[in-house]
């Protein structure tokens, strides 16, 4: 029992095999995984008190639900679910969902094994849901309005239609999205509504569209749609529910709002004028919870353009850049010229912020030519800025103005480029705001911890080039940088440096000669300074780097060399480039390491992240169990990951490490090395052994499995749990 125990210790359900005397009528805990007391929020010794009295803490009106589960299951007619609410360690309450089996039986003593889940978040949903259905039943008598049910298990659609339709009642439609009819829809919004409804059924989220649907007299009339998908218990989208309204009346407006001179003449967008107008509209029409962008897109190098191809060219560049741009924004998005080479855009409703970093480096990537003529050539390129709504403000004048300053700074950071306003912040803000209410009044606040706040931002954010100008710039939020950077040599796939430059300390364009210079004094230092420190400028004693500090107008410099395995990868670099000289208290310091070093560990798991396409789910899971996880090569000994929990508690362990060096404190490997009980011809083998872990400072109960299982450079996950208050009692 104790070696499968050790197995099944770090799963996210709850495993408990419980006896239960049928003459005393009493149930008794016989083996309980560590999933269960983290779910209840229980040590083990509470959690074990909680469970020998379960029921004096389950909610009364579910007692008899409980109570009828345990007859049920002692029938021994297969598996049985039952579902109860329960109060947790911090004194809350949590619904349980619990598949219960009657695992042997002697006399009137029954064993029985139960798997319980966390079913809080579905309950919630399910309890919306029925709240939702009475408002949709009351709704439904109103005139103008549809109501929509999908069963995605059946590919049924059922359709509670108003006499505006001009049949009223229930319309069954099955085979829905197999036999999808488009001649309900206008040609122009199918692609849009396909893509939203194909959205729906991906994962559980609330979708507001607005399209053209043909009536019972062949006219097409708008409608605005709000549908919700649901998930099943089987963990997948089983439904979508929703209601269509009419808002012919208002879209006919907007069209009388077009007709008045709407169009630029040259490019066939919408002018200034009706941009705004729309964006506004959206705005004041606008819902709680609803998340939308503002772009403007300001080319690069256009009046050269002009100026040397001449204006019919600069012209035909214009008309160019519109039609890529109608090319990427369809639907509902709201596209504009709004200037002479500047446009803006309108998106609405989207899902996530990084969704408009991808669209937003299209944009860059797309609006990108090249024109030759006898004087020079010309590189055309756009510079993009962003805000999003609510966060940077809620009218059209505010949002406007932050995303022209995201301009001013992706265009003095070298141009062809993107910024999201205060991305950072903005992005770690979003992330936790996904459970909670937005209040304009709450700002981002750099109170929270800002370990957590980088770690959420490089694990957000997929693209590590973009995480880490992220994490930089928090960082330099937080202590007052003026600018920050990493660069790397030829063994880190990093292209360039990935720098940040707070307001006024923005560089222009890096060239390869620069880069190159920052790499080799990164390395200079690295002879001097082989941890992080503070770099004054009258501490330098070498010519050559006093000059760089000089040119570069930097008085002091926080620096932290990227090692692995002893060897120089790269570095993360903090500037101060005015005469107030950078000073740290001890705990200040303390911080920054972890964070440099969080930085690092990231940076570092590239290969292996590389090498492991099949692990990348597992490797989020291994961050974030409440273990000490490290994944070795056996071979080498080398620490290929370290996940959180190691990386917050070691302040020495770093990945590259030698693990007996940095675990264990030995200079030989150990003699009865927990790598070497694994067998190579076993991809399923299993070792299990009590140490004491030198790094955390604590008894451990390490179990070692092959994640990668290879005759040369496989990989090993070790996994530990301190044990220390059991292993001294």
């Amino acid at each position: 029992m104790e070696n499968f125990g050790s197995m099944i210790d770090n799963l996210i359900a709850g495993i408990c095999f419980f006896e239960f005397d049928k003459a005393k009528g009493t149930m008794t805990p016989l083996f309980v995984n560590e999933g269960l007391f983290r779910m209840l929020g229980y040590s083990r010794a509470q959690g074990t008190k909680y469970l020998k009295k379960v029921e004096r803490n389950i909610i009364p009106e579910d007692l008899q639900i409980y109570q009828q589960g345990i007859e049920d299951i002692l029938k021994d007619d297969g598996a049985v679910d039952v579902e109860f609410r329960t109060v947790t360690g911090d004194g809350g309450l949590r619904w349980l969902g619990i598949r219960g089996n009657l695992y042997s039986r002697e006399g009137d003593k029954y064993i029985i094994l139960s798997v319980i889940h966390d079913i809080t978040e579905r309950k919630s949903v399910e309890e919306e849901l029925y709240k939702q259905a009475e408002r949709l039943h009351i709704l439904s008598e109103a005139e103008h309005e549809r109501i929509i049910d999908y069963n995605a298990k059946t590919d049924v659609m059922v359709i509670k239609s108003s006499k505006d339709f001009g049949i009223a009642g229930e319309q069954i439609q099955r085979d829905y999205m197999q036999q999808f009819d488009s001649s309900l829809i206008c040609e122009e919004d199918i692609p849009y509504y396909r893509s939203v409804f194909r959205g729906l059924l991906t994962s559980p989220r609330h979708e507001e569209i607005e399209y053209r649907t043909k009536r019972f007299d062949n006219e097409y009339t708008w409608y605005q749609a709000n549908l919700t998908s649901l998930l099943g218990p089987e963990g997948y989208v089983t439904r979508v529910v929703g209601r269509m309204i009419n808002i012919q009346e208002k879209k006919t407006k907007e069209m009388e709002l077009l007709l008045r001179a709407e169009k630029d003449a040259l490019t066939g967008l919408y002018n200034q004028g009706a941009t705004m107008q729309l964006i506004q509209n959206v705005l004041s029409d606008d819902k709680p919870g609803a998340l939308h962008a503002l772009m403007i897109v300001d080319l690069d190098n256009f009046k050269e353009v002009n100026d040397f191809l001449g204006h019919a060219k600069g012209d035909k560049v214009l008309v160019d850049v519109a039609k890529a741009l109608s090319d990427i924004f369809k639907g509902s998005d709201i596209v504009g010229r709004i200037g002479g080479d500047e446009f803006v855009v309108f998106m609405k409703n989207i899902p996530a912020i990084s969704d408009v970093e991808i669209v937003a480096q299209k944009v860059v990537e797309d609006v990108n030519y090249i024109f030759q003529n006898e004087e020079k050539e010309i590189h055309l390129t756009c510079s993009a800025g962003v805000s999003v709504y609510p966060y940077h403000g809620s009218g059209y004048e505010e949002l406007f103005g932050k995303a022209d300053k995201a301009v001013y700074t992706a265009k003095a950071n070298g141009k062809c480029g993107y910024r999201i306003y205060n991305a950072a912040t903005t992005m770690v803000y979003h992330a936790t705001r996904k459970n909670t209410e937005y209040n304009p009044e709450n700002s981002m606040s750099m109170d929270r911890n800002i370990e957590d706040l980088v770690m959420q931002v490089l694990y957000e954010d997929k693209i590590m080039e973009s995480a880490l100008k992220s994490a930089i710039e928090l960082i330099t939020e937080k202590y007052g940088f003026h600018r920050g950077y990493v660069c790397g040599n030829d063994t880190l796939s990093l292209s360039m440096t990935v720098q940040f430059a707070a307001s006024g300390y923005e560089i222009g364009r890096e060239t390869k000669e620069h880069y190159e210079l920052k790499r080799v004094v990164s390395e200079i230092l690295y002879e001097s300074f082989r941890n992080v420190t503070v770099i004054h400028d009258y501490d330098l004693t070498a010519v050559e780097m006093h000059d760089y500090f000089h040119v570069e107008g930097i008085k002091s410099m926080l620096y932290y060399p990227i090692t692995a395995n002893g060897e120089f990868k790269g570095a993360i670099i903090f500037e101060n480039h005015e005469d107030v000289q950078l000073e740290f208290k001890e705990s200040e310091m303390e911080e920054i390491r972890s964070l440099m070093r969080i930085m690092e560990a990231h940076i570092l798991q590239i290969g292996l992240m590389d090498r492991l396409q099949d692990f990348v789910t597992q490797i989020a899971i291994f961050d974030n169990l409440d273990s000490f996880v490290y994944i070795v090569n056996p071979d080498t000994y080398e620490l290929s990951f370290i996940n959180k929990k190691v990386l917050m508690s070691s302040p020495d362990v770093k990945i590259g490490d030698i693990c007996y060096k940095a675990l264990q404190g030995r200079e030989s490997p150990c003699d009865k090395c927990i790598l070497k009980n694994l067998d190579k011809n076993d991809p399923h083998c299993r070792f299990t052994e009590e140490l004491f872990n030198y790094s955390i400072r604590c008894w451990t109960r390490c179990s070692a499995s092959w994640l990668e299982c290879k005759e040369e450079n496989g990989l090993v996950l070790m996994n530990s749990i301190d044990i220390s208050e059991y292993f001294i009692g």
